[in-house]
């Protein structure tokens, strides 16, 4: 990206494009949230026995001021594709002429809100390499627009999708959809409201009377039933909001993923800017034998790290898009000799979660002793907690394990919930050898390599181990990066 000179105004006006006159519907939002100050403040003089006189005035300033700043903001942002690259043009007293190379574009998100499918227009934005934000956004785009952004290669609607149940579960055990998967249940909860659901329940309490079953376990069970049924319409709202159809397109260049029945979503990254890929798998997708796998692409917007998933893949579906990438199967990886941790560096684990555990006994018997919680409770709590985390060590002892092949790094961990990254040492940036005082005398060291949008830790390897994998990443990285490695890269190796 860079600021160059305004273009010569005597610039063919049919290169430049604008949006369409609906992007003035978000654009009027965004001019409330700019000017909310200057709302919250007028309100107030409003509303005031001395100044109320010149409300009618200063609503009407104020509605003049937000109409147009955003009919300025449309009528002065254009933007053209030429041979250079994407050029956007914006401003009327301040310009400013951006241009976004070609080779530049690491990522470019498409998305339709429900406000604009019935008129067929999109919003989209564009990130590049080295920048924390992103430097294009345009809303209001017609369908040829947006082609003319994605160069005519767009997700093909025909076609198929992964199925329905398998997205429908991935909302259960992919930490990044519990937040829209709130964002459902409230608008569900506000329009169910609670007196919905106490007639429901009391006509449930009335038919069960009637038909002389016990209540305290039957009600207990009609209640179970029905918080497992509003929790399903949640998932399925959900899953046809955002996830659903889910449609995923390779080809030479890029990948472009579609997902989304109401907000339509469209990302697009090209093949080569993949700085490594996630492969994970929940405990709970353990059972069905679905996988989640996360492209990390070269953008470093914040926001949308980690969002490029393709849900609810099988073990096949996975090989498929690993091989793709000229990387190892999954099945193949599996296979590897891999190298495990010390069993110094788990006994030290079980150390800390025995302390948990202790800590957790306390607690309880503090809220028994103070009457908050029955002892039968807390005992269950109790139970579970510990239970769940001593399996969960178990599992990462079971199964993990890494190797170095072909300068890929291959590394197999998680517990319960088994996890797989896979990172080309090529897209290291940055290498961190970290030695606390417990691996210092055991002469461990973690390594954590990271990338633009994502990182790989080794989690205790011996010492000499480690300063082979930081030469070996050395080699690979042109000598202008070789001092910021090098100062994340010092450990006393005795």
């Amino acid at each position: 990206m860079s600021n160059t000179e305004m273009p010569n105004q005597s610039t063919s006006a049919e290169d430049w494009q604008r949006s369409s006159f609906w992007a003035l519907l978000p654009l009027l939002v965004k001019a409330v949230v700019q000017w909310a100050g200057l709302i919250v403040g007028g309100a107030y003089f409003s509303f005031s026995d001395r100044f109320q006189a010149y409300a009618p005035y200063g609503i009407t300033a104020l509605a003049l001021l937000i109409l147009g700043s955003a009919l300025l903001n449309w009528r002065y942002t254009l933007f053209r594709v030429s041979a250079q690259g994407i050029e956007l043009r914006r401003g009327l007293l301040q310009k400013e002429h951006l241009l976004l190379a070609n080779s530049r574009i690491q990522e470019l998100q498409v998305q339709q809100p429900f406000y604009f499918r019935p008129l067929r227009l999109f919003t989209v934005s564009l990130d590049s390499a080295g920048s924390q934000q992103q430097e294009f956004y345009l809303t209001g785009l017609t369908s040829q627009q947006l082609a003319l952004l994605q160069g005519g290669k767009q997700v093909d609607q025909t076609l198929p999708s992964t199925p329905f149940f398998r997205i429908w579960l991935a909302t259960l055990y992919n930490k990044h959809l519990w937040l829209p998967l709130l964002a459902v249940f409230g608008a569900v909860q506000s329009q169910l409201d609670g007196e919905l659901f106490e007639r429901w329940f009391a006509h449930g309490r009335e038919v069960l009377q009637q038909s002389g079953l016990e209540q305290s376990f039957t009600l207990q069970v009609v209640a179970s039933l029905s918080l497992l049924l509003v929790v399903a319409l949640v998932l399925l709202l959900m899953t046809l909001i955002w996830l659903y159809p889910q449609r995923f397109l390779r080809d030479g260049q890029q990948l472009q993923l579609l997902q989304g029945t109401l907000l339509k979503k469209s990302l697009r990254i090209q093949t080569k800017r993949v700085q490594m890929l996630t492969v994970s798998q929940p405990w709970l997708a353990r059972f069905f034998g679905h996988f989640s796998l996360i492209f990390h692409g070269f953008t470093n917007s914040q926001e949308q790290k980690s969002k490029f998933a393709l849900l609810g893949q099988t073990g096949d579906d996975i090989n498929q898009q690993l091989q793709a990438q000229q990387l190892l199967a999954l099945s193949d990886i599996q296979k590897l000799p891999l190298q495990r941790y010390v069993p110094a560096y788990f006994r030290r684990l079980l150390w800390l979660r025995g302390i948990i555990i202790l800590l957790l006994c306390l607690i309880v018997g503090v809220l028994w002793q103070s009457e908050v919680i029955a002892l039968s409770m807390g005992a269950v709590v109790l139970f579970v907690v510990s239970f769940w985390l001593l399996a969960d060590l178990w599992a990462y002892h079971r199964w993990h394990g890494f190797c170095v092949q072909d300068q890929v790094l291959y590394l197999w961990h998680g517990g319960l919930g088994q996890f797989w990254q896979v990172l080309p040492l090529r897209q290291v940036q940055k290498v961190q050898l970290v030695q606390s005082l417990f691996f210092h005398q055991q002469q461990l060291v973690q390594v954590k390599f990271s990338t633009a949008n994502g990182s790989v830790t080794l989690a205790a390897i011996p010492n000499q181990q480690a300063q082979d994998l930081y030469t070996q990443v050395l080699k690979l990285r042109p000598e202008s990066d070789h001092g910021l490695l090098a100062a994340s890269g010092r450990i006393d190796a005795e």
